[in-house]
């Protein structure tokens, strides 16, 4: 199956938003009788640069009125479009998000996972929370699995790997990406595409817009890795075809875009003792990531459990939990507890993809381990008042932060047993 791709490489230089929003239609009209299935638009496209932003919630809210333009284009053209908008959801968090619009059928909608530190993203947008994959019509009932990417995403390896691990066979990318860092973005999108062995096409920026010189160059790279078509430094609507049977005769020879052995379901080296989560933790700060800790019995794992936990890694870099041994949940549980022993305890715990640490220790309360840990994070459920809450001052003290959750399920680990014990009498 072949497939027809247009990348619409627009300059920020000079035009106004809505004059962006006519440029892009009259590029979808005349892609699509050059015969392109697919038309690709830059990140924010009518925009351009976060500064151009009048308001992040004012450009959220002229997104509904393009999607309509847009919409009528697909339609009309018979194409789908794939552009980068703001979106501003009914709680009022403002994404920075790509949309797929079909010609027929559900549209889709990705926000931007990794927000850009240097250019301050976070004080405009919110993040995304998960990968989205979109399916595209190909005629004769196939369809072909799209990934969406947004220009800093690209620097994530593992993002790229979840699409191709969901079957994608095409990422498309979204971009505002510098000429400074040119060489970096074209090396990433060839590497997006040879560790994948899919296609990727991605639609950048150009020319200069306040501070910012935009690097071009957008193109589609083949699943071996080699550039179907580049773009130079000038505003320009490119075509390229794709083969979708080269992706199969790629990986015909060797597979590399599917999960390798068991490795990558190991949990086991998750669990540590205090010396070596030490060593652990100090290579994994040296490298600039943020710790977070929590600690608990975690008896009988349940629903609350891993919405709690999910919340608490999403406050740092790597999470390590503390787990009362046995002994410590017997004198603050009682003699009948725990239920399931510390080192099955620390198993299922480990087999959590956001637990990145377990960590057993027999104190009544985690306080060594917080001293010896010094987290970034401390986090504990929101019925605990942050007074109360044991190394609360020394992580502060160090200028580091307390989070307390609120818990998402009503339910307990107390509540299940008995609900057992009813159940059984």
């Amino acid at each position: 199956m072949k497939l027809h791709v247009a990348l619409a490489q627009l300059d920020f230089s000079s035009r106004k938003p809505d004059e962006n929003v006519k440029w892009a239609l009259d590029k979808a009209k005349e892609a699509a009788q050059k015969g392109a299935h697919i038309f690709c638009l830059p990140e924010l496209f009518p925009y351009g640069p976060l500064q151009n932003l009048h308001t992040a919630q004012d450009a959220a809210k002229e997104t509904e009125e393009i999607l309509t333009l847009l919409q009528r284009a697909s339609e009309t053209n018979d194409i789908t479009i794939c552009a980068g908008l703001p979106h501003m959801t009914a709680n009022k968090r403002v994404l920075n998000s790509m949309f797929i619009i079909r010609p027929q059928g559900k549209m889709f909608r990705y926000d931007k996972l990794h927000l850009f530190p240097p250019f301050n993203e976070h004080e405009i947008f919110s993040p995304g929370k998960l990968p989205v994959m979109a399916q595209l019509s190909l005629g004769g009932g196939d369809e072909v699995g799209v990934g969406p990417m947004i220009c800093y995403d690209i620097r994530f390896p593992e993002l790229s790997r979840n699409y191709s691990w969901q079957g994608c066979s095409l990422l498309v990318v979204s971009a505002l990406w510098p000429l400074s860092r040119r060489d970096n973005f074209v090396t990433l999108l060839r590497a997006r595409a040879m560790e994948n062995q899919c296609f990727v096409v991605a639609a950048n920026g150009c020319g200069i817009s306040g501070s910012v010189e935009f690097a071009g160059s957008s193109l589609v790279a083949a699943p071996d890795g080699s550039i179907v078509c580049r773009a130079g430094d000038e505003e320009s609507l490119s075509m390229a075809e794709i083969n979708l049977e080269q992706i199969r005769s790629v990986r015909s020879f060797f597979n590399s875009s599917k999960p390798q052995g068991s490795w990558n379901y190991l949990t086991e080296e998750k669990i540590c003792t205090l010396p070596k989560l030490k060593e652990l933790v100090k290579m994994r700060k040296a490298a600039g990531h943020k710790l977070v800790f929590t600690n608990g019995c975690f008896d009988i794992l349940h629903a609350g459990h891993v919405s709690y936990l999910k919340d608490a890694r999403s406050f740092g870099d790597f999470l390590v939990v503390g787990l009362n041994s046995d002994s410590s949940v017997k004198r603050i549980k009682g003699a009948s507890r725990p239920v399931n022993p510390q080192d099955e305890r620390a198993l299922v715990l480990s087999a959590l993809s956001f637990v990145d640490f377990v960590v057993i220790f027999d104190e009544d309360t985690p306080e060594k381990l917080i001293h010896e840990l010094e987290p970034d994070v401390l986090v504990k459920g929101a019925d605990w008042a942050e007074d109360q809450i044991v190394g609360a001052d020394f992580v502060k003290a160090k200028g580091g932060r307390v989070e307390r959750i609120v818990f998402e399920k009503d339910t307990s680990t107390t509540a299940i047993i008995e609900k057992i014990k009813q159940a059984g009498s």
